[in-house]
């Protein structure tokens, strides 16, 4: 995943390297009425928002509650464990011991669907995630809101100690903070659903009442439909699909006047002023380039769950972005350990680069005026762009910028064997691969007598060459590419492989893994999954493995594409089950 985060930071620093401009799209779309009655809570504007409009099919809990049993049956073994040692005392004096006890006997002594039932709160219920201000609120719909009162009252009496209850208007809600602490956690059980969220302490004037639902948006997420809207034509299901408005946010936390500044503790306020205003412009300035992330799932099913990201970029940008991406095949799925292709047009990624940091560094050989950021927040991209002019400015050799791309099949992978003994395919894509192999040949002593440009078939790299005694190679010369087959047994494929149709639909990265595979692997490797970085605790081991296990059965194919367009940034995620 290397190339993934390279591509990411070159991404992030493009948007400090490049100049901006904002176009305004409507776009009016006949649909159904928003069925989540909690985004009537919502705020039409506000900063961020993720919710369901379609409550998940029991069927399909049901089949990942089924999968994930056998860890739910080890929480369960623990549990007991737990039950029968406080019994006996061994945990006498111990208020969290006393809560957890107290808390396991309102479940049952299990962690299930049917324990969680009978505290009214149901696996199909609508939830909604979003922003009042920038601060966050979470609602999450009940069945039945006064079981979960009546079980916080049985706790409250098995620990003889009743939680401070507050109360605004009639709605009780339970606020958690340190006489010290700015910020407090709010808790409310309201009419059918529970509440939760974090804000300032001296703002409970202004979000108090909007939190417990006695003061509700003039205009809301129900009423306007902005994510039935965003589903039908992002193509996302009603199953949870949200959007974070980056612009606003940042809005909230620069703007001296915002909703937000006015809520925040004079301490934190006092260092956003410091902020003047050639820092707060350029600083939006930046952000203007990617206004708005989207996200949405596209698939649920009991066998596979797909996420989509969807960054906007600037108009300019994201043309300039998506034609550095080259058109060669993407990742292919099948039953291989791992397959990844990355699709990047080296030599107009440097030309993209060095345009974009000599803009603000300058260049003096050839005579460029330097137009660098004032704010002295932002000195280092300064630093950064100079940088990076002198290091682009170094020639580069034509075998390096006629680099296309390249793509890797690895079929498996054994840990009790040795690194010779491993198979996969390997392709270069390249713009004149005659000119590759010429300048290999020039460089590696022998490798002109394979006459690779002259032959149809695969042939086997001496084993001179090879950096590891015993380690097969075979290599075949294409059109617009150089494979190699790790191993004889992929020979047959390599000439498909370097030849397989390219999807032309702006995929820079793509990765396609094998999860199960993997994690046998790791299992091997390592012996257990760490979950624990500190000192060991009393089943962390047996619980590690039920895990481990777990995933190992139940775990299918994991996918990642990445794709760069004149729209913007379009990243799917796919997770398959067995």
């Amino acid at each position: 995943m290397k190339s993934y985060r390279t591509f990411i930071l070159i991404l992030f620093a493009t948007l400090f390297f490049t100049a901006c401009s904002k176009e305004e799209e409507a776009t009016v779309v006949a649909v159904p009425e928003d069925a989540n009655p909690l985004l009537a809570y919502v705020p039409a504007d506000t900063a961020y928002v993720y919710a369901d409009l379609e409550t998940v099919p029991e069927a399909i809990t049901d089949a990942y509650t089924a999968r994930f049993q056998p860890v739910l049956d080890v929480i369960s073994k623990q549990i007991s464990q737990f039950q029968t040692e406080y019994q006996a005392g061994e945990h006498e004096g111990d208020q969290a011991a006393r809560l957890a006890a107290a808390v396991l006997d309102e479940l049952g002594g299990s962690l299930s669907e049917e324990s969680l039932n009978k505290l009214g709160i149901s696996l199909q219920s609508h939830y909604v995630f979003y922003a009042k201000g920038v601060f966050p609120v979470v609602r999450i719909a009940l069945s039945d809101a006064q079981q979960l009162r009546n079980a916080i009252a049985r706790i409250e009496t098995k620990m003889a100690y009743q939680l401070p209850v507050k109360d605004l208007n009639g709605s009780a809600y339970w606020r958690v903070a340190q006489d010290d602490m700015p910020v407090g956690l709010y808790i409310a059980i309201l009419d059918q659903q529970l509440a939760l969220s974090v804000f300032p302490v001296k703002a409970e004037d202004s979000l108090l009442a909007a939190f417990l639902g006695q003061q509700m948006p003039a205009e809301s997420m129900a009423s306007n439909n902005v994510l039935a809207v965003l589903n039908q034509t992002m193509g996302y299901s009603g199953y949870g699909s949200g959007i974070l408005d980056i612009q606003k946010v940042a809005d909230e936390i620069l703007n001296p006047d915002s909703y937000t500044r006015g809520l925040l503790d004079p301490e934190m306020t006092t260092r956003l002023d410091s902020l003047d205003a050639i820092c707060v412009a350029e600083l939006k300035s930046i952000i203007a380039r990617t206004p708005r992330m989207t996200i949405g799932t596209t698939l649920l099913s009991s066998n596979e769950v797909a996420v989509r990201y969807d960054l906007e970029i600037e108009k300019s940008l994201a043309s300039s972005l998506a034609a550095l991406v080259s058109d060669i095949p993407s990742a292919a799925d099948g039953d291989h350990l791992l397959s990844v292709s990355l699709a990047i047009k080296v030599g107009k990624l440097r030309e993209f680069l060095l345009e974009r940091a000599t803009a603000i560094a300058g260049d003096e050989s050839r005579q460029l005026p330097p137009s660098p950021y004032q704010c002295e927040h932002l000195q280092e991209f300064n630093e950064q762009a100079a940088q990076l002019v002198t290091q682009l400015n170094i020639p580069m050799p034509p075998m390096v910028t006629n680099l296309l791309g390249v793509r890797a099949m690895v079929s498996d992978y054994d840990p009790a064997k040795a690194v010779t003994e491993g198979s996969g395919l390997l392709a270069l894509h390249v713009d004149k691969p005659e000119m590759f192999v010429g300048m290999a040949s020039m460089m590696v002593p022998g490798f002109e007598k394979l006459d690779l440009a002259n032959q149809s078939e695969p042939v086997r790299i001496p084993s001179e060459m090879m950096p590891f005694e015993g380690l097969e190679v075979f290599a075949l010369m294409g059109t617009n590419a150089i494979g190699v087959s790790v191993g004889a047994q992929h020979v047959q494929d390599l000439a498909t492989f370097i030849n397989v149709k390219a999807p032309g639909d702006g995929t820079l990265l793509s990765v396609s893994h094998d999860m199960g595979k993997q994690m046998t692997i790791q299992a091997a490797l390592d012996g257990h999954l760490d979950f624990d970085a500190g000192e060991e605790q009393p089943g962390a081991d047996e619980f590690a493995e039920a895990v481990e296990k777990a995933y190992a059965d139940t775990l299918g194919r994991s996918r990642v594409d990445v794709r760069l367009t004149a729209d913007g940034l379009h990243i799917d995620t796919s997770l398959t089950f067995k």
